[in-house]
């Protein structure tokens, strides 16, 4: 799709990583270090730790192992940390709130309804309880991208301090449904993520983390400027299967890579894989429209402009991944207008807590 040459070394790295995937379908999945040591992938991935957790998303995807998106999560950000995180303590930790979570349900006796672990999570991140050691969960303003420390998007940086941003919050709410064993989902709306459930009327339920409401659509819609062309290509404001979430994690995987090495074949392949099992991953589109115009960039630097079946390919690849973007809808969201966004939110959020506290 982007030349012969890189074709033909993906498909062959496609499957290798198959085979790895077969052979370590025995292994303990409690092992962090999975039990492949095969020199070939740093031909695509520079670094091993990104090979390996690349390796294990996929196979959740495909089958080969039980899904996990809290393991997948947590390989994020081992990858990036260099494989100083330990699982086990992260379980423990995840573990240890889901107990504190089963326990308010208990003892507000609402386990007969299907949303009481939802209450519970929204009780857990936006009012001080003995749960969350009556210190809230709040959005962290501070390098909010993480453009200068990666880390502040990290679910485990929220679980030590309770300060997030849009990715951390949703996602850690989604780790401990998953481990309560209620029902929540993903959403995506522009450089956003949020969290969707069904009501006991089985109507979707926006949770909104980053100021602590439950939104509407239309709130969702007018605010962030979402076009009617985007919700209807399933772009935003679709609840992601465990599939999806799990995609786009693998997606993820590619920006903490991008952080360290650039973007390169590796970072490609992540968003390729990513886009088979959630094809309108806009993130991962732009994702690999980036990829595809720096590759051909250093490929030019290396070999020169002229024109060859690599370039012509590698063009071809960039201008339908463009086409696709623009067809599902996208329009971009300036990093200045999210930041106000943000701090409308922040001030509701103020008005809602002295509303709250003097009631």
């Amino acid at each position: 799709m982007f030349g012969m040459k890189i074709k033909k070394s993906l498909i062959c790295l496609q499957i290798f990583f198959l085979i790895s995937l077969i052979s370590c379908q025995n292994e303990s999945r409690k092992s962090v270090l999975l039990n492949v040591e095969h020199d070939s992938i740093m031909d695509v991935a520079r670094d091993s730790l990104y090979g390996k957790s690349y390796i294990e998303i996929l196979n959740m995807l495909e089958g080969k192992v039980a899904s996990s998106f809290k393991r997948a999560v947590f390989l994020l950000e081992w990858s990036y940390l260099k494989g100083n995180l330990d699982y086990e303590n992260y379980c423990f930790e995840i573990k240890t709130s889901a107990n504190l979570l089963r326990k308010f349900v208990n003892e507000k006796g609402i386990s007969n309804y299907k949303t009481a672990g939802n209450f519970a999570l929204f009780e857990f991140f936006t009012r001080p309880h003995q749960m969350n050691g009556y210190k809230p969960f709040f959005y962290d303003f501070e390098d909010f991208m993480g453009s200068e420390d990666y880390t502040k998007q990290f679910v485990t940086k929220l679980m030590r301090t309770h300060g997030g941003q849009c990715r951390s919050l949703p996602m850690f709410y989604k780790i401990l449904a998953d481990e309560i064993g209620t029902e929540a989902f993903l959403a995506q709306a522009p450089n956003h993520l949020y969290v969707k459930h069904l009501g006991e009327d089985k109507r979707w339920v926006n949770v909104e983390l980053t100021n602590g409401h439950l939104v509407s659509d239309a709130y969702i819609v007018s605010s962030m400027a979402i076009s009617a062309e985007a919700i209807r290509n399933r772009v935003y404001m679709d609840a992601m299967s465990e599939q999806e979430s799990l995609a786009f994690l693998l997606y993820e995987l590619s920006l903490g890579y991008e952080k360290k090495y650039g973007l390169d074949s590796f970072a490609l392949l992540c968003c390729d894989e990513s886009l088979k099992f959630y094809p309108h991953n806009l993130p991962a589109l732009m994702q690999k429209y980036n990829a595809l115009r720096m590759i051909a960039l250093e490929y030019m630097d290396k070999h020169g402009k002229k024109p060859n079946d690599f370039l012509k390919n590698n063009h071809k690849a960039f201008l339908e991944t463009k086409e696709k973007i623009e067809m599902l809808g996208y329009r971009e969201m300036p990093k200045e207008q999210y930041l106000k966004w943000l701090q409308e939110m922040e001030t509701e959020k103020k008005k809602q807590s002295k509303k709250y506290l003097s009631e």
